[in-house]
């Protein structure tokens, strides 16, 4: 059973402290008022007995430093074993609360039995939050942290967001140093690149896969639902082909890569056949995913190659040829890395 000890400072670096009952008789209480300063714990051994109107009266003090003790019969206030303990308990306990510092107004600490205190560092506290969110208490976990500690459930959320974002960075540039399929298996760059969508912005709330709906025609195999519900389309390629090449006619100049072109192609049909259906995946998508979606302008995105050894030539070339454009935009892998580093920085900050 934890106890509660409320502190009340009277000056600076001094304060009271809650009264201790160090033992009780039908007639009389003893009780130990303590407090605590810089130096340590002082206090009263005050006696009381009991009224004619069954209330407690306060004897009457005296400082037996002023007077002659050799004339006076000899008072004792005897403090058996068990009180004793008791008063040394509450000595402790407070000789505890000045090691942290005595703070300002009213307050209450918390004293508890040893055994039932777990001190963790920052790495087993981690695993502790990590562990009570993979069992599955996540609910039951944010909904009580909510109601006791709403700015602490508020840093601890954005903390494990951050955490978990940073982990998908750091394996994205894992990933960009490896070799991995386009778009076939578990492991491909389609498949990961969906699973981690936000890497692209938080803009986009949800992914509609062509798989659960019931359409024949030429669409990507997903569609992203942005925050105000209208669609974008991706192509990707992988990170080792070429965005852009010089163009050998025109010295100076850029032109889409073998591979971009093919895409932008791709893209330009996926957006033609979506314009074509799009009362029709509205329906499917109204059906599955219980979401109203307008297929007003959608957009194309190409993920494509990197520039991380581009110079000021090649960025500007690309700048350009995006430019040109209309509903499309090629991004390579190293923007998307850039984006979501960004991303994680905000929820650090």
């Amino acid at each position: 059973m934890n106890k509660i000890i409320k502190t009340k400072t009277l000056s600076r670096n001094f304060a009271e402290s809650s009264a201790v009952l160090i033992y009780k008789t039908p007639e009389t209480i003893l009780i130990f008022k303590p407090e605590v300063h810089e130096g340590g714990v002082r206090g009263y051994l005050i006696r009381y007995k009991k009224g004619g109107k069954e209330a407690w009266e306060k004897l009457t003090e005296e400082d037996f430093t002023k007077i002659n003790l050799e004339n006076l019969t000899k008072v004792e206030i005897e403090l058996k074993t068990e009180s004793v303990k008791k008063l040394v308990e509450a000595i402790k306990e407070r000789e505890e609360i000045v090691k942290q510092g005595i703070k300002d107004g009213v307050q209450e600490y918390v004293v508890a039995e040893k055994d039932k205190v777990v001190v963790v560092d920052n790495d087993t506290k981690r695993q502790v939050f990590e562990k009570i969110l993979s069992k599955g208490y996540s609910d039951e976990f944010w909904s009580l942290m909510q109601e006791s500690e709403p700015e602490l459930a508020n840093r601890l959320s954005i903390g494990y967001i951050q955490s978990e974002k940073q982990k998908v960075v750091l394996k994205f540039q894992t990933r960009l140093n490896e070799k991995h399929p386009e778009n076939s298996g578990s492991d491909s760059w389609q498949e990961w690149i969906y699973t981690n969508n936000w890497v692209f912005g938080l803009n986009y709330i949800k992914v509609i896969e062509k798989t659960k709906i019931n359409i024949n025609g030429s669409i990507p195999d997903y569609i992203f639902l942005t925050a105000d519900n209208f669609i974008d389309v991706l192509e990707i390629k992988l990170p080792e082909e070429d965005v852009i090449v010089e163009d050998p006619s025109h010295p100076g100049s850029y032109k889409w890569s073998s591979k971009t072109n093919e895409a932008v192609g791709q893209v330009v049909t996926y957006l033609g056949e979506i314009d074509r259906l799009q009362n029709e995946l509205k329906r499917e998508i109204k059906r599955i995913y219980k979401l109203d979606v307008s297929f007003v302008k959608p957009r194309g995105f190409i993920l494509i190659g990197k520039k991380d050894d581009w110079d000021d030539f090649n960025k500007e070339a690309l700048r350009k040829l995006n430019f040109a454009l209309h509903g499309l935009e090629v991004l390579t892998y190293s923007d998307l890395l850039q984006r979501s580093r960004e991303i994680v920085n905000m929820f650090k900050e």
